[in-house]
């Protein structure tokens, strides 16, 4: 990974850690800009998929916060509404407790992937923080915990984005 640094008034720019050591910036130095572009790196990974989430599933989220409104209270919805679901339902072969329920699950997953990306984004930039700047693996760590939250994220977002678009 490449990364600008800039330690006694000197400033290098795209280069990577074994460069920046060969020419002479120190490893804490260096280990610490390596850092900072890993959590720039986490930000728009994070970004990429909050992004990706919000595309794919953006009409139909609408769509199921008002029925989830719906289906929290049911005594106190608006008739109207109620017929509209009660007809959705219909054609689809559910009832309408059904058709609430599946609604209500595909919601929460989507807010549940959310949450998720802000956990995988905190906790791998805890994890960077967690490297020492001097450390002599400096990269292999940064590559670890980086790898283990795009693995983590990729599996949660694929699993979450099925079930959000999982009817029509």
């Amino acid at each position: 990974m490449n990364f600008d640094v800039t330690h006694e008034g000197r400033t290098t720019l795209a280069v990577d850690y074994a460069g920046a050591l060969d020419i002479g910036y120190p490893a804490a130095i260096a280990g610490a800009a390596l850092k900072s572009a890993a959590r720039a790196q986490v930000a728009a990974f994070a970004d990429g998929y909050r992004h990706r989430l919000s595309l794919a599933s953006a009409g139909k989220l609408t769509a199921y916060r008002i029925k989830e409104e719906v289906a929290a209270d049911t005594d106190n919805a608006d008739p109207a509404e109620l017929a509209l679901i009660d007809r959705e339902a219909t054609a689809r072969g559910l009832t309408r407790e059904a058709l609430l329920a599946e609604i209500t699950a595909r919601a929460t997953a989507y807010r549940q992937i959310a949450l998720l990306i802000e956990c995988i984004e905190a906790e791998t930039n805890a994890g960077l923080t967690a490297i020492p700047d001097d450390a002599a693996d400096i990269e292999t760590q940064i590559h670890t915990v980086l790898d283990a939250a795009k693995a983590q994220a990729e599996a949660a977002f694929v699993e979450a984005v099925a079930l959000i678009n999982g009817g029509s």
